[in-house]
């Protein structure tokens, strides 16, 4: 079985002393008992790149991030560097710092162009002034994004949004509708799928076909909260947008997927999730 992870982080030079890597923090999902992987300890990529071989891992998207603290920044240099050395197991999505929305513009102009980069990445809700996913400021990444052919990931949980100081309200997906609808040739991927806002989140998507859901690990295993209304909706009407990820390093990545596949769920339907879907919207089939 092939399998894209459209949310990975790998240790980067700015990333290892995030939260995500920082062993004794209280990163959330140590508190619901996943065990952190190997490369978290000893923070090398090649742990990782072992730990995908092992769970059959085919792509991993490495998800730009230029947000306040504690989630952190990381270059979009370093994921370039990612990508070249290993130019068959990682694609990445350009982070943008929303502080800056005419130097966004020029990052997406000047990453598109890089082999290895196959979207943009924004997180509204979690950046250093918080906005929602409508706020015009960001239409021009929108617009050029949409020129050219590029998806656009807006990462979205209330969670993601407290952790940061803002309100809980800057997780909600219902302003992406309205750039779904201005924008209807922008892919518009919704990591971490806004949850726990599931059902507001499956009025957009099932509204607007140009909207992809990716819950990452929020979908995977059947003890988390409100994970099979994402599963449902597949088998109804979202089959062909939603999408698998595991927001490592937030857990092991072969038990991410065998989480994944507790679902009871049709072969084909499975393989679209876990790859077809993302290799037709990144172009990696």
């Amino acid at each position: 079985m092939k399998v894209i992870d459209m949310r990975l982080r790998p240790p980067l030079k700015s990333w290892i002393s995030t939260a995500q890597f920082t062993e004794g923090t209280a990163y959330y999902p140590t508190r619901v008992g996943f065990p952190r992987p190997k490369s978290v300890r000893t923070q090398k990529i090649e742990d990782l790149l072992a730990e995908m071989e092992d769970a059959g891992f085919t792509w991993g998207v490495i998800m730009g991030r230029q947000s306040a603290p504690p989630h952190g920044a990381v270059p979009n240099e370093e994921i370039a560097a990612a990508i070249a050395a290993h130019p068959h197991k990682f694609v990445g999505f350009l982070g943008i710092d929303l502080r800056d929305i005419a130097r966004g513009v020029e990052e997406i102009d000047r990453w598109a162009k890089v082999p290895g980069f196959v979207g943009a990445s924004i997180e509204p809700g979690a950046t250093f002034e918080a906005m929602y996913s409508d706020d015009r400021k960001l239409y021009p990444l929108y617009e050029r994004c949409q020129e050219l052919g590029l998806p656009m990931s807006i990462t979205l949980s209330g969670y993601l949004a407290a952790m940061v100081g803002h309100d809980l309200a800057y997780g909600s997906p219902t302003s992406v509708y309205k750039v779904a609808k201005d924008f209807p040739r922008l892919k518009i991927i919704v990591s971490h799928a806004a949850w726990p806002n599931i059902m507001p989140m499956m009025e957009v998507a099932f509204i607007r076909d140009n909207v992809y859901v990716s819950p990452d690990l929020y979908m995977n295993g059947l003890n988390m909260p409100g994970a099979h209304e994402y599963i449902k909706a597949a088998q109804l009407f979202l089959g062909d947008r939603l999408l698998f990820g595991t927001a490592y390093p937030s857990r092991p990545l072969k038990e991410s997927l065998d989480a994944f596949l507790q679902w009871d769920l049709a072969p084909e339907l499975r393989e679209r999730i876990v790859f077809g879907n993302a290799a037709r919207l990144l172009g990696l089939d």
